[in-house]
């Protein structure tokens, strides 16, 4: 008798914590809804729902090949421009990968460490990597060859690149590309967050506040946001198709949340930085620069490395846009 009403007890007890807990949450929730700015990060468009699956251009997919002489490069627009704003959107964005492309610098830092922590024995590995460049801030470098728009209001160009030969440093927009990874993996779960950020720093009196444009991933969930020389946007979750991709899976049509532009600049990014990791770097083991006790066998990897390269072009690949490239010698 005594264990059934002991049973019972317990039972109630239970009920009435859970109870508790979910009026506790229930309270985050309203609060969180009520919030107009998390309303608006994470909101999906239905605007370009029930377009048709839109193709890409040829030259997107085997865009001219880059050579000693001539710079081949392609931007893209954010989904939903005016025809005015994207095209300039896209032409900027063109000549921003010209340089990536031209001439850069990536660094790289990775700390590897094992946590020990509660017998956890978790993996963590923590990537920073920068690509650096310099834009020239004149007038007349490129040419454009093809340009095009969808109907998903974007705007594509393909431009070749005329860098001009004396510029002076105040007349350099500095050019970052940045990504943080940071990745936990143990025998019960993994985690992977990315951010992918682009900075494009103004000397010019005229633009005094940075473009940008971030990227930040969390497993498969993704926010974008952007900005322009006029305003910063939080860019909707569509539902965007596009085909004419060749694809290693037999894909027909391929399915982007956020507009080409994310996929472009990101395949982009994964491909410099993954041959400059095949390049030699320093190790370093840390050992007791980190004061946490938990963190055991730890070393960092650091590198520099300049490269050009040349665009080839893009074939979709385990769900992924994935650029080709071949890295050409310096000038």
């Amino acid at each position: 008798m005594y264990k059934l009403i002991f049973a019972i007890f317990l039972l109630i007890n239970s009920i009435c914590f859970a109870q508790n807990d979910k009026d506790r949450f229930k309270e985050v929730f309203d609060s969180e809804i009520a919030d107009e700015t998390t309303l608006d990060r994470s909101s999906h468009s239905g605007r370009y729902q029930h377009t048709v699956a839109q193709q890409v251009p040829d030259w997107f997919i085997n865009p001219p090949t880059s050579d000693g002489q001539s710079m081949y490069a392609v931007g893209i627009s954010d989904p939903g421009m005016d025809t005015i704003q994207g095209l300039e959107m896209a032409l900027f964005r063109a000549e921003i990968m010209a340089n990536i492309f031209r001439k850069s610098t990536t660094q790289l830092l990775c700390d590897f460490f094992l946590n020990e922590q509660d017998q956890s024995n978790s993996i963590v590995y923590e990537h920073y990597s920068r690509i650096t460049t310099k834009l020239p801030n004149s007038k007349g470098n490129y040419d454009i060859i093809k340009s095009y728009r969808n109907e998903y209001d974007e705007t594509m160009v393909l431009i070749v690149y005329n860098p001009p030969t004396k510029v002076v440093s105040n007349e350099l927009y500095p050019i970052r590309f940045e990504l943080y990874k940071n990745e936990t993996e143990s025998s019960t779960y993994g985690v992977f967050e990315s951010v992918y950020e682009i900075v494009v720093k103004s000397n010019s009196y005229e633009i005094p506040d940075p473009v940008f444009y971030e990227l930040t991933e969390l497993e498969d969930r993704s926010e974008v946001v952007s900005k322009s020389f006029e305003e910063e946007i939080k860019v909707p979750i569509y539902s965007l198709a596009y085909m004419g991709i060749p694809s290693s899976d037999s894909v027909k049509q391929c399915y982007f949340s956020h507009g080409l532009w994310k996929e472009y600049f990101k395949s982009v990014m994964v491909y410099i930085i993954k041959k400059a990791r095949e390049k030699p770097e320093n190790i370093s083991f840390l050992g007791d620069k980190y004061n946490v006790e938990s963190y055991q066998k730890l070393t960092r990897g650091v590198s520099v490395n300049k490269m050009r390269f040349a665009l080839t072009g893009f074939c979709f690949e385990n769900g992924k846009l994935k650029a080709k490239m071949t890295e050409l010698a310096l000038e």
